[in-house]
């Protein structure tokens, strides 16, 4: 009798295998997709060929980042499908996928930002007809289900609860609370917020993690302080105690798994490497978390593993698209949607900090980011963030996706308001002196 993992191993593989069928079948029925595929594959195999990293490369910026952060933001509303929710990708083989609740539910947060950031009201249109989308899907335990959307828009039977789903939405819910006006509909948005909070908090195991069949591959993962960051959110807003306990108490299963290395273990994916993408929401997750809850403690571990990060990016002018433990090597593609995450995390950590190293670095970051971004092609392929640099790197080969978007956004928008911050208190200060200066 084979034992549950090596089924498990199995059925990814089978799963796997199905999903790559499929998307290659999807050139057959739209030939059309066929010239996008082969120029964008091109483009990055010349790209990689001819690039040289050095010393000074992403010093200089080339690209605004307004226009950078229009065209990334213009992707998420081509992404938005007919019911409200946001699109997983766009693939150069099959072209938009479903919506997906997960990201929908933090895309809410990205999208508020950029109305106030522009005064775009498309933007706040969006963000509120996610929200309803996002609303009409949660389940009568408060959960809200894993994977993509029925696509013929009807409910899914078969959906299960998903717990990582259900705190990436109540990031959103909690967001589009405080932005409502509407009495009636700000406390129908904050009802459901708490049940999802409180569902959170009671399945919960007594350690803090989560595991059992709400939990992805049913065990526990660090990375699911991205959880712990949203019922933060809650706690402030519902002042549920239930609320905030159940974030501390996570945080403290997370930090349990901090090595000396600076690495953070119990990411726990079977059958897949560590991208980048899962290290950096562990990181996040714990740091946005620790400012929350005032717990130095979760924020001198997140700095610690944001640090490693950054002496390896401003060494080799990269980071890896997948690490072995302790940092020790990994996979040599660029995990796009990681090093956006990574960008937020420094820029995070200078404002937490006001170390100018972690602003350098996510400025570099993000320049690296802009030129990456498509001008031409297709409309899911303009302004998208591809899965892996090259294409067919092994994270969510020849697709442009939504979560990579919507981290970029923030790191772009971050990095906007915190160095006008940081400008305009350094000309005060200059003025300051000059003024005492000339009166001396």
């Amino acid at each position: 009798m084979s034992s549950p993992e090596s089924r498990s191993s199995r059925n990814f593989m089978t799963t796997k295998t199905v999903r790559v069928l499929t998307e290659a079948a999807g050139l057959l029925r739209a030939p059309q997709r066929i010239l996008p595929l082969f120029s964008k594959l091109a483009s990055d195999e010349l790209r990689t060929t001819f690039e040289h990293r050095h010393l000074y490369s992403n010093v200089a910026s080339t690209i605004p980042t307004a226009d950078a952060l229009r065209s990334v933001v213009d992707w998420i509303f081509r992404a938005q499908r007919p019911d409200g929710g946001i699109a997983a990708y766009y693939s150069l083989l099959t072209g938009y996928s479903e919506s997906y609740p997960e990201v929908t539910g933090y895309i809410i947060p990205t999208l508020y930002d950029f109305g106030r950031l522009t005064g775009d009201l498309a933007a706040r249109h969006a963000a509120y007809l996610a929200t309803d989308w996002l609303l009409s899907l949660q389940m009568p335990s408060g959960a809200f289900p894993g994977g993509l959307h029925a696509s013929d828009g009807g409910p899914d039977n078969n959906a299960r609860p998903s717990v990582f789903n259900t705190g990436q939405i109540l990031q959103g819910l909690v967001r589009a609370h405080t932005e409502m006006e509407a009495k009636t509909r700000n406390a129908k948005i904050l009802k459901s917020a708490v049940a999802a909070g409180n569902w959170l908090a009671a399945i919960q195991q007594a350690d803090g993690s989560w595991t059992g069949p709400a939990a992805y591959q049913g065990t526990a993962h660090t990375y699911y302080s991205m959880v712990s960051w949203a019922l933060a959110r809650l706690a402030a807003e519902s002042g549920d105690p239930r609320h905030a306990a159940a974030a501390d108490r996570n945080i403290d299963w997370v930090l349990a798994h901090a090595q000396p290395s600076g690495w953070i273990d119990g990411i726990n994916l079977r059958g897949h490497p560590a991208y980048l993408h899962f290290i950096a929401y562990v990181i996040q997750g714990t740091l946005e978390c620790g400012i929350l809850r005032r717990r130095d403690d979760a924020i001198q571990a997140a700095a610690k593993a944001a640090w490693v990060l950054l002496r390896k990016f401003e060494t080799h002018k990269r980071l890896l698209g997948t690490y072995e433990p302790d940092f020790r090597g990994g996979q040599r593609f660029a995990c796009l949607t990681g090093n956006a995450q990574m960008s937020c995390i420094w820029l995070r950590l200078f404002e937490v900090t006001g170390d100018l190293r972690y602003l350098n670095a996510a400025l570099k970051m993000n320049e690296m980011l802009k030129q990456l971004l498509p001008t031409k092609g297709r409309r899911g392929v303009v302004g998208g963030v591809a899965g892996s640099y090259p294409i067919w790197g092994v994270y969510q080969p020849m697709r442009f996706i939504s979560w990579g978007c919507k981290f970029l956004a923030d790191a772009l928008m971050l990095e906007q308001r915190l160095t006008r911050e940081f400008e305009t208190k350094f000309e005060t200060k200059f003025i300051t002196k000059s003024e005492a200066s000339g009166c001396a």
